[in-house]
């Protein structure tokens, strides 16, 4: 067999140290992950990816601190295939791929990725939107050893092309990589045709591959879709929307005829249909952040504060499962817009943004933690609210406002001796604080007298006195001091 793959001119990025002799190792048996077993399969696809790295220029990355996994595929492709071995580089970090991915393209080589779900303790998938948004003809085939199938379609929804669950053997392999770089059956390559005449702004020829698509397979979803951009390229949106209908009717879990609904009715300025086919898609995939803030936004503006709250609420968890820290800003951006329109509405945004803060040890503004001690007592729930104005405390100790808060709170639960003390640390703080809010300033006397703080007591209520001798009972207390 002829070895394929010298690469032209030089190689362009070289990767960290990690190049293993071959001529000297034996393939690690014991931890194996590439089992050989017939042949039958690397003689059907091989030459599928002969022509990708000898026609395109192409090459193999694999994004991963799997070191078995890399060696094996290396060793593997060599031996089987003849593949130069700098043609497969392994990449231990997202960011250095997405370095060296640019200045392969940039000297017209194209890189197949092989990229790990799970990569330094966090999701890939904000690195698969990011490189699919760059460069949308990236192959990326999905790297996991969990079979779990909802994370798996978030990922395929993200932009990934097909899916590995390890161990894999070298023919499901081969297989994998010639079915991703070009479809097996006539079908799968129409649909792949029909595709890039559409991006080619080709919408008369790619109306013409769908309708060869549909007379190969009547009702093909993906002829449907095609046939459907064709037509809204040509101007004629409602036989396009037809389209996208007739296409989510024959495949009720196949999400982008739904996703071209819901771009359709926002077009056309109804958020009120394009939000029903949203919550569709998210029941289906209900692992999208981006998608969860969208209904949410959508929400909001229909003034729908409490299920606006739980679609942000769920996008902000989903953040934190990506182990993403900005995840704290988001709550915090989200509890305030809510609070601003429907404080109750708010209370799970405040806890959310509150717990994340600690995990992650970012400071907050004090307002989330006040706001959250606020609708905490409204649910009469004083001792939460004296540990959220605790931590509000901490942010601003010199906050007079936060003390009598907690304060107040400390007299809803009849601890009257420490809503005093409370009330004094704020005086000391602002000695005119109870002399701008006689309301304030009343309930504070109340308590005092209730502490048996007589003489804080006289002063506040005298204040009152002073600027309103017939405010409420202000001068039977004052007799009653003494």
């Amino acid at each position: 067999m002829k070895k394929h793959g010298k690469m032209k001119n030089v190689y362009v990025v070289k990767s960290a140290p990690q190049d293993i002799d071959d001529k000297q190792r034996d393939l690690d048996t014991k931890n194996i992950f590439l089992l050989k077993s017939d042949e039958q399969a690397i003689n059907r696809y091989s030459d599928t990816v002969y022509n990708f790295i000898n026609d395109q220029d192409g090459l193999f990355l694999v994004i991963s601190k799997d070191k078995t996994f890399f060696q094996n595929f290396r060793n593997l492709f060599y031996k089987e295939l003849r593949i130069a071995q700098e043609r497969i580089r392994l990449i231990a970090s997202s960011r250095r791929a997405l370095e060296e991915i640019q200045v392969y393209r940039e000297y017209q080589k194209k890189p197949f990725l092989f990229l790990e779900n799970i990569l330094d303790g966090r999701p890939t998938l904000p690195f698969i939107e990011e490189i699919k948004n760059k460069f949308k003809d990236m192959f990326i085939v999905l790297l996991s050893s969990d079979a779990d199938n909802k994370k798996i379609a978030q990922f395929l929804e993200a932009g990934a092309d097909n899916c590995i669950t390890k161990p894999v053997s070298v023919n499901v392999l081969v297989e994998k990589i010639a079915n991703t770089l070009e479809p097996s059956d006539e079908v799968g390559k129409k649909v792949r045709e029909g595709k890039q005449r559409l991006r080619k702004v080709e919408f008369a020829l790619a109306y013409g591959v769908a309708r060869e698509i549909l007379e190969l397979k009547p009702g093909s979803p993906a002829g449907l879709m095609i046939m459907g951009d064709a037509l809204k390229g040509l101007c004629k949106r409602d036989d396009a929307l037809k389209m996208y209908l007739n296409a989510s009717g024959n495949a009720p879990m196949y999400l982008e005829p739904l996703k071209k609904i819901v771009d359709f009715y926002k077009e056309d300025g109804d958020q009120d249909i394009a939000l029903t086919y949203l919550i569709k898609i998210d029941k289906l995939s209900p692992l999208h952040v981006g998608r969860k803030k969208e209904i949410g936004e959508i929400y909001f503006m229909q003034g729908k504060m409490t299920q606006a709250t739980r679609y942000f609420t769920e996008a902000i968890q989903l953040m934190h499962q990506l182990k993403q820290p900005e995840s704290v800003q988001t709550a915090e951006d989200y509890a305030d817009k809510i609070f601003n329109e429907e404080n109750n509405a708010a209370k799970p945004l405040l806890e959310l943004c509150a717990k994340l803060a600690k995990t992650y040890g970012i400071e907050i503004d004090w307002s989330v933690y006040n706001r959250l001690g606020m609708l905490l007592r409204r649910q009469q729930d004083w001792q939460g609210a004296i540990k959220a104005y605790g931590q509000a405390a901490q942010c601003a100790p010199k906050d007079e406002t936060i003390l009598f808060n907690m304060g107040m709170a400390y007299a809803e639960g009849k601890d009257f001796g420490s809503a005093a003390q409370k009330f004094e640390r704020a005086i000391k703080l602002n000695p005119s604080f109870y002399k701008e809010n006689l309301s304030a300033a009343y309930v504070m006397g109340q308590i005092f007298i209730r502490a048996n703080q007589n003489r804080n007591a006289t002063t506040v209520l005298e204040h009152i006195h002073e600027v309103d001798p017939s405010y409420k009972k202000v001068k039977t207390l004052l007799n009653s001091l003494k």
